[in-house]
């Protein structure tokens, strides 16, 4: 064999060859392939270890790279030419690996199914540098890789055809599938970034690919749910739609975007107190009353699914994005039944996060997104909260009739990466080299200030008004926790985290100012029980699914992804994790609970709703 004739007819990838140089031509692309494969793969472990410090253990390299191989070899099949497959693989695999590695820096997750459903969302974040850099990295390797395929052969819509196949099987088999896979291949489901390690991407993509379809196969039966609503609340016949209470007051309800403590942070060398000294004597008269979030540096949505709708969110995903598929009552909706107007304000692109949707089926009459508010007041992309506050009273005195109202207000300033303005320049001062943290308690010093020139305004204008402002997660300081290791709060491998630094990680200040009475003292709430704690106050007489969450079977409970904290009051906090042997004997029935909690969830938001049936029967 002439192997110069076999490397010509190797370049002209598509041309036709006598049979003996086609099978050389091919076993050299093969070859070729799988040692690119390799190499790049080993190159981009390489960079993300030394700009991240992160890589899979040491025993799934081989596992890895061979799935990275197969992964190539599928884009190789239908590629039109070697060198095109070359660039579309490496295209892709970079910018999974890259973004990978950068999601696990700022908030500790890995990436997982549903970030490819929300990545638009990330795209109104930036107005920068970054924004370009963005969507290069989102269009290039689609583009790529559309090019790429050898559209025109037969062989390629055969190969598409068998794994359009595959996936309708899987599809339908989901549950038995993700059943099979975490039998014998494992899931960490408190410790996501285990997973990554243990798997590697492709691997874990493909693990929670299959969980997320199985996920949105809901499968609850009326004879369930029955046994949760027993089990949670057995005078099942006094659950009511709607709410009857014995006074209404407005409802006025903050979300502080990434606001918490500083102080905790005794090493940093902070000077002064950025938190304005009207906040501290409110929340000491409140009796530093705290809440504790289903999230950490981000996905605040989850915040305000628990604190609007008063069920946990226990999934590594965005409830708002698929997950929120009803009409449900949460507490606007549920309010609406005793005369309540609701309002929802948050300056925005109106469909982040899919509030469009989300805040309809939650029972909002009105959505205030970004388009309704002047931006005046710009910290980079982010409307300042002095200005958002006083265009919603301003919005507010212009609403016609006198109907009680529940206003919900999520704030902007604040979010990550903390950008200033000519404004606000910074006043505060760190003893750290941490950039992130330097800008983050300066926004504290304008968002604490801002936050209680309002409250004061609503306290002159509706003295018997209720006002709840509480913190949505805590801020991100800096790749792998940095900023909380410093202080010892945390560790930088979440998996060695214990009961208490797993508390630290979720809490966040909570005030409620009822009226005329004053601060309300709630120690330790977890967020899908403010909902119920707010209908209290109003003296609700009925009693509906969001005070299902008072259950004594949940009381101190925390749920998270995998795992629950049990905070009782003056106590230790105790660390419950599922499919595992846990030391503490009450940990069965705390996870039974969650589990019972979970179910009423899922039939409520997602599936037949079998729960209402039952309750209106």
């Amino acid at each position: 064999m002439n192997i110069k004739k076999v490397f010509i007819y190797y370049r002209n990838f598509n041309t036709q060859a006598p049979y003996p140089i086609c099978r050389h031509r091919t076993l050299l692309g093969l070859v070729a392939m799988v040692v690119y494969a390799g190499t790049v793969y080993a190159a981009l472990q390489s960079f993300i270890f030394i700009f991240f410090s992160i890589q899979v253990w040491p025993s799934t390299w081989a596992k890895d790279v061979t799935a990275h191989i197969i992964f190539g070899l599928l884009l190789y099949s239908i590629a039109r030419s070697w060198k095109m497959w070359a660039v579309s693989f490496t295209l892709l695999t970079a910018v999974l690996q890259i973004s990978n590695a950068l999601k696990l820096t700022v908030l500790g997750s890995p990436v997982m199914p549903d970030d490819f459903l929300g990545f638009t969302n990330m795209l109104h974040l930036f107005s920068d540098w970054r924004l370009p850099v963005i969507i290069a990295a989102i269009t290039l390797p689609v583009i790529m890789l559309a090019v790429s395929i050898a559209w025109k052969q037969k062989s390629t819509w055969l190969v598409l055809g068998s794994m359009s196949l595959f996936l309708t099987v899987v599809f339908a088999n989901a549950p038995n599938v993700i059943a099979f896979m975490d039998k014998h291949y494992g899931d960490w489901i408190w410790n996501q970034p285990g997973n990554y390690k243990d798997r590697g991407l492709v691997r874990h993509l493909m693990h929670e690919g299959v969980r997320n379809i199985a996920r949105g196969k809901v499968n609850v039966t009326a004879d369930d749910v029955h046994g949760a609503l027993l089990a949670l609340n057995p005078e099942t016949e006094k659950l009511n739609p709607t709410a009857d209470p014995s006074r209404k007051p407005n409802i006025y309800m903050i979300l502080l975007e990434s606001f918490w403590d500083p102080m905790l942070l005794k090493q940093a060398g902070i000077h002064p107190d950025p938190v304005d000294p009207r906040f501290r004597k409110i929340w000491k008269d409140a009796g530093h009353s705290t809440i504790m979030a289903p999230v950490f540096g981000g996905y605040t949505a989850n915040t305000e699914f628990e604190a609007l709708c008063g069920f946990p969110v226990t999934n590594n995903a965005v409830f708002f994005e698929g997950w929120l598929r009803n009409d449900a009552p949460c507490l606007p909706r549920y309010l609406s039944g005793a005369g309540y107007e609701s309002i929802a304000a948050h300056p925005n692109y109106a469909a982040f996060w899919n509030r469009v949707n989300s805040y309809k089926r939650i029972g909002f009459d009105q959505y205030w997104a970004k388009n309704d508010f002047v931006l005046d007041d710009m910290n980079r992309n982010f409307l300042g909260d002095a200005s958002l506050y006083r265009q919603v009273w301003e919005k507010l005195e212009d609403q016609p009739g006198n109907s009680p109202k529940i206003v919900y207000i999520v704030t902007f300033f604040g979010h990550l990466d903390y950008p200033l303005s000519e404004s606000r320049p910074e006043v505060i001062d760190v003893s750290s080299d941490n950039r992130m943290l330097r800008g983050y308690v300066n926004t504290v010093y304008y968002k604490s200030r801002e936050l209680m020139d309002f409250v004061e305004t609503i306290q002159a204008e509706d003295p018997d008004g209720i006002i709840v402002f509480f913190g949505d997660h805590l801020p991100f300081l800096g790749s792998n926790h940095e900023g909380f290791v410093q202080e010892n709060l945390f560790t930088r491998n979440k998996a060695e985290f214990d009961a208490n630094m797993f508390q630290s990680y979720v809490t966040t200040p909570l005030v409620i100012i009822d009226g005329r009475h004053g601060p309300v003292n709630t120690g330790s709430l977890p967020m899908y029980q403010l909902p119920a704690r707010l209908l209290s106050l109003l003296g609700d007489t009925h009693h509906g699914f969001l005070q299902v969450a008072q259950s004594e079977k949940l009381q101190h409970i925390r749920p998270l992804a995998g795992l629950s904290l049990y905070t009782p009051q003056n106590e230790q906090p105790v660390l419950c994790k599922q499919h595992t042997e846990n030391p503490d004997a009450r940990c069965t029935e705390i996870l039974k609970a969650v589990d019972e909690m979970t179910m009423l969830r899922d039939d409520l938001f997602t599936a037949k709703q079998y729960s209402l049936l039952q309750v209106n029967k």
